[in-house]
């Protein structure tokens, strides 16, 4: 104020020099005028004093009135992805090249070192500019005024505003140095691309700090202070160049750069990076962001957020969902797909909400909810096994009608007696729903939500079939459990979150795992799964050299379709389907949800060591003759296999000796001893009998009376695996006399 008055009285000195050769008249008018611009001006300083903002100098400046700043980072310390505002290292002045500060000040405010926060000069400039266009064009604003303006004000253009932004800028000159309010406008000004601050906008467009800029990439910099969004290279790289071009013409012209600088600068015009391919990360890092708001919700500011995700993980679900969808998609009429993947103890390593997430955001993991079909299928046999039924007990699969309902398989048709591990292998809905009725609803919803089910479970007896919805991650986390060999898993995506200062505001701490399920009903159940994979609908899922267990899902008419399985390092689970539930073209959970997920393991597996997948022992399931007493018809496999037998037969220099009557050997390195023969017992009048002394011996002993070693066996033994029909033939379950109903009760 003293300054601008000291001017004027100089002024008037001047002025009254020269009025002795004056008029009177003229010499009234002039002191009249004098007077009201006197008047004015002191008026004005009134004004500003009046409207002069308390400034909140206590605060964190550099994070005022900005959009905060997330940045991931996983375990390793590397960034992931950001979210929010860019901003990079908060930057002074030595810092910086030379060139980068005197590129603004050309652009912006030539006069910064001169005026006292307010430019009288470029105000009048701009109200020219302004009442000649009868509209707002420029501002007339000084760096000051901006610093205000980003600080403390909104970029409304009014009057008022523009009023409170003068008398800030005087008080904020009272406070601060020049040199500290260029720092702070340096380090605050937004240059787009969600980049705030020259290092956060040379890191997003250039690659690098602003400690390291060019020349040309400075001045392209300073160029993009009128419409950062608009004139944004990423937009168009030629016309940015040419506006940094007018800069640099601009900074020879006022000096602060030499001649030959600049023309070496607009010989080599500054060229951008590619913008960073993060765009596969971006469901992932929404999730993190809303669970570490909810993890430390007094957190504000800037916030560096350390996640579980793994990029390579991340890399294998993104190019398995795209590969897959992209081949059959339109074939098969499924738009949309989401996979999520995570450590058996919770901790999510990959997730993909949906196919593109430049066209739609929506995570389907973590807020679709659909029906798992028969996805939903293992809490219920796990239900009976904690009834005390067994792998091997026997169910008929049969017309079953609860009321007006009567579900039915998918191809219907009907097996018979089967074991209940046959019944989850072939994914018979007959037997679920009876199982359902058999151990109650109530009870297979406490043990679904036991396992980490979050969702409504309706107490309907098609619950068995999957038909009340849930999300991919609570249902991929419930198999979690599986993997775990009993173990709570709950998802989670952020171990650790810090503040700008390093200050740590969240950390997430071991807790001893609940245990959800016993460690033999979780060995049984993942023997059940593990045979789903290896002769059962999820077939396509097998993984070659690596032991996993899942199950397929389909609900009503094709409208969803799951795969949900698992490794002993590695849970995953997959949904292929439509966001309007509309029917796709007959997609099941054995087809394509099962071709992602093997895809995806395959990547995401690659390079460590095979585990095997804990499980219990195989269980033997001899033939089961129908009830009729009937032969079973040979299956596809039975034809072929004598017809090879045939040709080979043809083909030998010697006929075979003719078989031997040699009683059965368990494999194993000494002979085995086998235990006194049981008392025979009445066979059930609906299975035949027959002179088959390996079948006989095993039928008639008790469960897990087996002779030991068990181990000996493999899969591909005959006695310890299933056995299909094919082109004709059934499936041939154990004997109705292995039921636990037919034996002591000490068996049971």
């Amino acid at each position: 104020m003293m300054r601008g008055f000291a001017q004027f009285a100089e002024f008037a000195r001047r002025v009254a020099g020269g009025m002795t050769t004056m008029p009177r008249w003229v010499i009234r008018v002039l002191a009249i005028s004098g007077a009201v611009s006197v008047g004015a001006v002191a008026l004005a300083y009134v004004a500003l004093d009046w409207a002069a903002p308390i400034l909140p100098m206590n605060t964190d400046l550099y994070a005022l009135n900005r959009p905060a700043a997330y940045t991931f980072m996983d375990e390793k310390g590397e960034i992931v992805g950001r979210r929010g505002a860019s901003v990079g290292d908060r930057l002074s002045l030595s810092d910086m090249p030379a060139y980068l500060p005197q590129a603004f000040l050309v652009m912006e405010d030539r006069r910064f070192y001169q005026h006292g926060g307010i430019d009288f000069r470029g105000l009048a400039r701009a109200a020219y500019v302004d009442l000649k266009a009868m509209r707002f064009e420029q501002g007339g604003s000084t760096i000051t005024q901006q610093v205000v303006k980003i600080l403390f004000l909104s970029s409304d253009r009014h009057l008022s505003r523009k009023l409170v932004e003068m008398a800030g800028a005087r008080e904020l000159e009272r406070l601060l140095t020049k040199d500290q309010i260029l720092e702070l406008y340096l380090n605050r000004i937004y240059l787009g691309a969600g980049a705030y601050g020259v290092d956060g906008a040379a890191r997003v467009y250039f690659g690098k700090s602003a400690r390291e800029l060019t020349l040309a990439e400075a001045a392209m910099l300073a160029s993009l202070t009128n419409a950062p969004s608009l004139n944004s290279p990423r937009r168009n790289l030629k016309a940015a160049q040419q506006r940094a071009a007018r800069v640099l013409q601009a900074m020879a012209a006022h000096g602060g750069v030499s001649k030959d600088d600049v023309a070496k600068a607009l010989a080599r015009p500054a060229t951008i990076v590619a913008e960073e391919k993060t765009i596969e990360r971006n469901y992932f890092l929404d999730t993190a962001v809303e669970e570490a708001k909810s993890l430390a919700p007094g957190a504000t500011g800037d916030l560096t957020i350390v996640t579980t995700l793994d990029v390579a993980t991340q890399k294998a679900a993104s190019t398995a969902v795209e590969n897959v969808m992209k081949k059959r998609s339109a074939s098969a009429q499924a738009k949309q797909a989401a996979l999520v993947a995570m450590r058996p103890d919770g901790a999510v390593r990959a997730l993909v909400g949906g196919r593109n997430y430049s066209e739609s955001t929506f995570n389907r993991v973590t807020n679709a909810h659909r029906s798992p079909g028969s996805a939903f299928k293992p809490f219920v046999y796990l239900t009976a096994l904690e009834k005390g039924l067994a792998r091997d007990t026997i169910r008929y699969d049969e017309p079953i009608e609860i009321k007006d309902w009567a579900p039915d398989n998918i191809d219907g048709s009907h097996a018979g007696p089967v074991t209940l591990q046959a019944a989850l292998v072939r994914s018979i809905n007959t037997v679920a729903v009876g199982l359902g009725q058999e151990v109650g609803l109530p009870a297979v919803i406490s043990t679904a939500q036991r396992l980490g089910i979050k969702s409504e479970l309706q107490p309907n007896a098609s619950l068995a079939l999957g038909t009340s919805e849930v999300t991919p991650m609570e249902l991929t986390a419930a198999y979690a459990s599986f993997a775990s060999l009993g173990y709570e898993a709950v998802p989670y995506t952020v171990t650790e979150i810090r503040t700008s200062d390093g200050n740590v505001v969240y950390q997430r701490k071991p807790y001893p795992p609940r245990r959800v399920i016993s460690n033999e009903n979780a060995l049984a159940m993942n023997a059940m799964l593990f045979e789903v994979v290896q002769s059962g609908t999820g077939r396509a899922a097998a993984l070659k050299g690596r032991e996993v267990g899942g199950k397929t899902g389909t609900s009503a008419d094709y409208r969803d379709a799951w795969f949900v399985g698992f490794s002993a390092e590695l849970v995953a689970g997959v949904w292929v389907g439509n966001d309007d539930s509309s029917p796709t073209k007959r997609v099941t959970g054995g087809n394509m949800p099962a071709q992602i997920w093997s895809s995806f393991m395959l990547t995401a597996l690659k390079g460590q060591r095979p585990t095997p997948l804990p499980r219990a022992e195989p269980i033997y399931e001899p033939l089961i003759a129908e009830a009729d007493g009937l032969e079973q018809p040979d299956g596809l496999f039975d034809r072929v296999g004598r017809f090879l037998d045939r040709i080979i037969g043809e083909r030998r220099t010697a006929p075979l000796p003719p078989p031997q009557a040699v009683r059965p050997q368990v494999r194993g390195p000494e002979p085995q001893v086998f235990p006194p023969e049981p008392e025979a017992r009445e066979l059930d009048p609906r299975v035949r009998a027959d002179d088959n002394y390996e079948r006989d011996r095993y039928a008639y002993q008790p469960r897990n009376a087996y002779p030991e070693p068990r181990r000996g066996y493999g899969y591909n033994d005959p006695r310890e695996r299933p056995r299909y029909g094919y082109g004709g033939g059934y499936y041939q379950p154990p004997r109705r006399d292995r039921d636990p109903r037919y034996y002591d009760p000490r068996y049971r």
